[in-house]
């Protein structure tokens, strides 16, 4: 049994717990938009607390704001000075924050690998936003995608493909993967063996968010 992960108060150099949730969620998470009140589900903290907070991170540069559908959602500025400084800190010492809007993905069928891109990693060239492979039963599929859409107030494209089909198209360098696999991406499955692992850019091939 694996010994409980050791977490610092980063709240004592960040200045409060709710920010460093917000931090770790924007920094170790889905790279994707988030609105106020599903900041605060996610995070467990108070409304008030989380909307103080966001306008404190977006004052120092670290979120940018847009407004869609009578909502108010936040982004992460990669091009912030600290960005990968703080996802590296959150991923060794912070509080563990899950974004959940993929959890239970498995159930959709015998997923040999998932991955997002398009809207949840704003790459804005990307030919799917979620990409599943292995035996998948379509419907399954179909109400897995309807959850994620009406959490988020929009609509997502999914791709569903087998095993066979993702290796003849990685095989012949598809164009389909080579734009998913080219932007950003990031992965939330992967029982591939090494020899189905993508590799039109092996540097990106990782667990995290990847970027061009």
């Amino acid at each position: 049994m694996d010994s409980p992960k050791k977490t610092f108060p980063l709240e004592k150099i960040f200045g409060s717990r709710t920010r460093v949730k917000i931090i770790t969620l924007f920094t170790t998470g889905v790279k994707r938009p988030y609105f106020v009140r599903e900041i605060a589900r996610i995070v467990g903290e108070r409304l008030n607390a989380v909307r103080r907070e966001l306008t404190i991170l977006q004052n120092v540069g670290m979120l940018d704001t847009y407004d869609e559908r009578r909502r108010k959602y936040y982004t992460v500025k990669e091009d912030f000075i600290l960005y990968s400084e703080l996802g590296s800190i959150m991923q060794k010492a912070g509080p563990g924050i899950q974004d959940v809007l993929f959890n239970h993905l498995e159930n959709v069928g015998d997923v040999h690998y998932a991955a997002v891109s398009g809207y949840f990693t704003a790459a804005k060239s990307a030919p799917t936003d979620l990409l599943v492979v292995g035996a998948i039963e379509d419907n399954k599929l179909q109400q897995f995608a309807n959850r994620i859409e009406q959490q988020i107030n929009r609509e997502i494209s999914y791709t569903p493909m087998t095993v066979n089909e993702y290796q003849y198209r990685l095989n012949f360098s598809d164009v389909f993967l080579r734009q998913f696999f080219g932007g950003a991406y990031k992965e939330l499955i992967n029982k591939l063996p090494q020899q189905l692992q993508p590799d039109f850019d092996k540097q990106r091939s990782t667990s995290g968010v990847v970027t061009a």
